[in-house]
């Protein structure tokens, strides 16, 4: 009885993103495998990062400090970049054919056409440049947003990743079931984008780190909004101040031709599940210690 009981307080110990971002990696793991063939190597990747998952988690709950903490959280942004290049090799080889056509007859069913080809009018190089300082904005807020509770407060941080990967989970789960590259990909005939400050340098960097495809939904606007989302609960200056870059942000998917309208719609259904999830989540364990009762005591003034 005492082993069963601890094993369901271990399994109450896991974290709503461990579950999901989880399932991702071993759904995906096991689709891989079971196809066999080429696909068949890559699923041990997929299958390590759920066993290093496990073992940080036994590891932190074991004695659960702030570092511990901390290291756990972390994790998830390795197995986010780990599995994300994966997908690039390993989802083609199970066959599934990309699905652009189907995202491009979607916008437009909504707005007749899509964005990346009714804005090539409106194509500038001055706004090329700005719209390109604002798709690489996400990746400092990426990192700096979730930085920051990290550094002052644990019991925020750990909310802020529960949602965070709650999105991340869900986006993945995506691109392995719907595909896509993206309009740049096909949109051969279009005017070629042209920024002399900003874009000329670093677009093909970034589009050379496209996995090919992470198209729908839009991370770019489900993890910035949710970050925006949190900071307007969290942190009210650090909205405002972020909240126009994330504009120019969420226009750039479109306007550099990354992005579909529809994902950017998903984009910002992913957000509010994982916003949802983090609040839902902080609820529940609001009055609960984080840490073991030797560690509790020693914080007490």
């Amino acid at each position: 009885m005492a082993d069963k009981n601890t094993w369901r307080t271990k399994l109450r110990a896991v974290l709503p993103h461990e579950w999901i971002f989880g399932t991702f990696l071993l759904l995906t793991g096991l689709r891989l495998f079971v196809h066999g063939g080429a696909a068949r190597p890559w699923s041990f990747l997929f299958f390590g990062c759920v066993l290093a998952s496990g073992a940080v988690f036994f590891w932190a709950e074991n004695n659960l400090t702030p570092w511990r903490w901390r290291v756990r959280l972390l994790f998830y942004p390795s197995a986010m970049g780990i599995s994300f290049y994966a997908m690039g090799v390993a989802i083609p080889l199970l066959g599934n054919g990309k699905v652009d056509t189907l995202l491009l007859g979607w916008d437009h069913a909504l707005l007749g056409e899509t964005p990346a080809v009714a804005w090539e009018h409106w194509l500038r190089p001055w706004a090329e440049d700005v719209a390109m300082a604002g798709y690489l904005f996400f990746f400092y807020y990426l990192v700096a947003g979730p930085a920051v509770y990290c550094i002052r407060d644990l019991r925020l941080f750990r909310k802020c990743i529960v949602g965070l990967f709650t999105v991340y989970g869900f986006a993945f789960m995506s691109y392995t079931v719907m595909p896509a590259g993206g309009p740049w990909r096909w949109m051969t005939f279009a005017t070629p984008l042209h920024g002399p400050w900003l874009l000329d340098r670093v677009l093909a960097p970034v589009n050379a780190g496209s996995n090919a495809v992470d198209v729908f939904p839009s991370v770019h606007l489900a993890a910035s909004l949710y970050l925006l989302l949190f900071d307007w609960q969290h942190g009210r200056r650090r909205f405002w101040c972020y909240l126009l870059p994330c504009v120019v942000l969420w226009f750039s998917t479109m306007y550099l031709r990354f992005h579909y309208f529809v994902d950017l719609l998903a984009g910002a259904a992913m957000a509010l599940a994982g916003w949802w999830m983090a609040n839902k989540y902080a609820a529940a364990t609001n009055e609960q210690p984080m840490f073991t009762a030797e560690v509790e005591r020693k914080s007490q003034p």
